[in-house]
C-alpha cells in the first residue's frame, strides 16, 4: 500500500499504557489487528486512495465544499477521526475528505486506520446530527440559535442568494465571520429585547444588525414605529409596514413570507434613513415572477459582513503540516492513540472530564446501549477523543451507553488533541443509511432502511421510550431477517404517487404477511384500480392516498390510512364479492 508522502511516517508506536492498566499495541501482534498511524494526505495520494472506494460510496457535494474551504483556510485540525481502510484495502470511510483534498489542492493531516473488518461499515458514524448552534451553545454563547439564523441570512444577503433556496454556509466560514463581526451578538441581544414583535425575529435581527451598521438612530425609529404606529404619522415607513403586517396576518393565503417581509423592511428602512415617505411598499420575488419580479433590495450604505478571508499558500500549508507530524513524533515520543477496554467504571471516570459539551440525547444513548447488550457493538476505528488538557471532546454518548448497558466495549481512544478539535466533529458529513457490504448490490437503500425503521418502531421498539430510532445494527438485522420486506421495495417505488415508498413497502409487507392470498388481491387492485365499480373502497383509498401525498402527510397518517382500508377489505372473505360497491 502506498504511503501518504515521505514525511508522513508511521508514528512508530510500540505500546501505550491506558488508564485502565491494560497495555495495548497500536499495531497488534496478530495480522488481523487494526493499525493506526498519522498521515499527511496530499492531493496525489487522495486521488490514489479514492480509487479504492466502494462502488456504491456516494459523494456529498456540500460536505466536500465545506471540508475544502476549511483546508484552504488552514482551519482543518487533526481531530482523531480517521480515514478507514478495510483488511482488503477498501476505503470504508473518508471519501468526502479525500475529495475535498483534491478540490482544495492542499494536503491535510489525519489519522489513518487500516486492517479494519469490512463488516463494520454500517456502524461507522453513529453520531447525532448536530448544528452550528450546538457548537455556539457549547462555547457558552447566549441565544445561539437566533445568532446562527441571523448569520445565515446575512451571508445569503451578501452572496445575493436571498431569493433562491441556498443551503447553509460552510461552518468554517460561519465561524470566521462570527469572529470578525462581534457586534452581531449584541444585535441579537437587542433584537430579542425589542418590542417590535410584530416583525418576526428571523427578520428583525438581521435587519437590526444591518441598520445599526448604517444608521442606528434611524433603525431604532423604524422599529419603534413598527411597535407603536399610533405614535407616528400614518405615512411613517415603520407604521406602513406594521399596517401591512396586520392586514395580511389573518389569512394564510396573504400572510407575508419571511423573505418578502425582509425585502419590504429593507425598502422601508431605506425610506426612514432618507426621510422619504411612500404610500405603499411592494416587492415581487424575481424567482416567482421573472417578468415583473425584482432583485432583492439593497440597504443603502450597508457594506456587508467583515470577512478577513483566508490565506491560500499551499506550499506554506504543506510545510506547517509536515512540522506537525514531526512534532507528534519528536515531542510526544509516542502516538497518543490506543485501543482500550472501556468498563462502566472507566466510562464514569472519563465522563468526569465531560465539560462544556453538547446535551446528551437519551434516545441515542439508549440505542447504543441496546447494541452493546445485544452483542452488536463493533469496534469501528472511530475514537473517543480527549484534548491536551484532558477534556472529553467526543464520545459522551458511547461512554454513557457503556454505563447504561453495564458492559465493557473496546474502542480506540485518542488523547492530546488541540482544544479546537471540538468544533470540527460537527462539520463531518452525515452518511446515508449503511446496510453493509452484503447489500451494496441493492438499489433503493434509503427506501429499504426507512421501511426497516418503520417495522422496528411498530413491532420491535422497546416499551417505555420515546423518540427512539433503531441502531444501524438493528436495521441490518431487520433487513436480514425479513427478506420479503427487501423485495417489497419494488412495490413501494412504483406506487410512489400514492405515498412514501417506505410506507408503501412496509404496508405491503404487513398486508401480505397477514393474509398472503387475500393480501395479494388487495395489493393488485390497489396498484391498478382496474375493473372496480364506482365507490369501491380501493378506489376511495387511491384517491385518499393521493390527497395525503399532496398534503405531505406524515408516515403514520399514510400507514394508518392503508392498514385501515386493508382491515375493512378483510371483512369480505368471499372473493367473489370483492367487486361489490361499498
Amino acid at each position: 500500500m502506498a504511503r501518504a508522502g515521505s514525511t508522513a511516517r508511521k508514528a512508530n508506536v510500540a505500546a501505550l499504557e491506558p488508564q485502565n492498566g491494560r497495555i495495548v499495541q497500536v499495531q497488534g501482534q496478530s495480522p488481523d489487528s487494526p493499525f493506526f498511524s498519522v498521515e499527511l494526505v496530499t492531493p496525489a495520494n487522495a486521488t490514489e486512495w479514492l480509487q479504492r472506494k466502494r462502488p456504491t460510496a456516494a459523494e456529498n457535494p456540500n460536505a466536500i465544499a465545506t471540508y475544502a474551504e476549511a483546508m484552504r483556510e488552514e482551519r482543518w485540525i487533526l481531530n482523531g477521526m480517521p480515514i478507514i481502510l478495510s483488511r482488503g484495502g477498501v476505503l470504508l470511510d473518508g471519501v468526502q475528505r479525500l475529495r475535498a483534498c483534491v478540490k482544495a489542492g492542499v494536503p491535510f493531516l489525519t489519522v489513518l486506520a487500516q486492517n479494519i473488518p469490512d463488516d463494520v461499515l454500517h456502524t461507522i458514524d453513529q453520531q447525532r446530527r448536530r448544528s452550528f448552534a450546538g457548537v455556539l451553545e457549547a462555547r457558552g454563547i447566549l441565544h445561539a440559535h437566533a445568532l446562527q439564523s441571523a448569520l445565515v441570512k446575512l451571508i445569503r444577503y451578501d452572496d445575493g442568494k436571498m431569493q433562491r433556496g441556498a443551503g447553509t454556509a460552510a461552518w468554517s466560514r460561519m465561524d470566521r465571520l462570527l469572529r470578525a463581526n462581534p457586534d452581531l451578538e449584541q444585535a441579537v441581544k437587542i433584537s430579542l429585547e425589542s418590542e417590535a414583535t410584530a416583525l418576526s425575529e428571523a427578520v428583525r435581527t438581521p435587519l437590526l444588525f444591518m441598520g445599526f451598521r448604517v444608521n442606528e438612530a434611524a433603525t431604532r425609529r423604524f422599529l419603534d414605529a413598527v411597535a407603536y404606529p399610533e405614535k407616528y404619522s400614518p405615512m411613517e415607513p415603520g407604521a406602513r409596514i406594521r399596517d401591512l403586517i396586520d392586514i395580511t396576518r389573518g389569512d394564510p393565503t396573504t400572510r407575508l413570507k419571511p423573505i418578502n417581509l425582509f425585502a419590504l423592511c429593507v425598502k422601508a428602512l431605506n425610506a426612514t434613513i432618507s426621510g422619504e415617505h411612500h404610500r405603499t411598499y411592494t416587492w415581487i420575488d424575481k424567482a416567482a415572477n421573472p417578468i415583473k419580479g425584482e432583485e432583492f433590495p439593497i440597504l443603502e450604505g450597508y457594506a456587508g459582513l467583515n470577512d478577513p478571508g483566508h490565506a491560500d499558500d499551499t506550499e506554506e500549508t504543506t510545510r506547517s503540516l509536515q512540522a506537525a507530524v514531526q512534532r507528534l513524533v519528536a515531542e510526544e515520543g509516542v502516538y497518543p492513540l490506543v485501543i482500550e477496554s472501556i468498563t462502566p467504571a472507566i466510562a464514569e471516570a472519563y465522563l468526569m472530564h465531560n465539560t462544556r459539551n453538547r446535551k446528551i440525547v437519551a434516545a441515542h444513548v439508549d440505542a447504543i446501549a441496546r447494541d452493546i447488550r445485544a452483542g452488536n457493538w463493533m469496534m469501528n476505528a472511530q475514537p473517543i477523543c480527549f484534548s491536551r488538557s484532558g477534556r472529553l471532546l467526543n464520545g459522551q454518548h458511547r461512554l454513557s451507553a457503556v454505563i447504561q448497558a453495564g458492559e465493557a466495549i473496546e474502542v480506540p481512544v485518542m488523547r492530546s488533541l488541540p482544544e479546537e478539535a471540538y468544533d470540527t466533529y460537527d462539520i463531518h458529513a452525515k452518511r446515508g443509511p449503511q446496510l453493509g457490504v452484503a447489500f451494496d448490490s441493492f438499489g433503493d437503500k434509503p427506501l429499504i432502511a426507512a421501511a426497516a425503521v418503520l417495522l422496528w418502531k411498530r413491532e420491535l421498539k422497546p416499551t417505555g421510550i420515546r423518540n427512539a430510532k433503531p441502531t444501524p445494527a438493528e436495521v441490518m438485522r431487520i433487513v436480514e431477517q425479513h427478506p420479503r420486506l427487501l423485495e417489497m421495495r419494488t412495490f413501494g417505488r412504483k406506487m410512489i404517487e400514492f405515498g412514501r415508498g417506505s410506507v408503501l413497502a412496509y404496508a405491503a409487507y404487513c398486508i401480505e404477511r397477514d393474509n398472503p392470498e387475500l393480501g395479494q388481491v388487495f395489493l393488485d387492485r390497489f396498484e391498478t384500480g382496474a375493473d372496480l365499480p364506482r365507490g369501491h373502497l380501493i378506489l376511495e383509498l387511491r384517491k385518499r392516498m393521493q390527497s395525503l401525498r399532496r398534503e405531505r402527510a406524515s408516515q403514520d397518517e399514510q400507514l394508518r390510512e392503508l392498514l385501515s382500508a386493508w382491515a375493512r377489505f378483510k371483512e369480505k372473505p368471499d372473493l367473489e364479492r370483492l367487486n361489490e360497491d361499498v
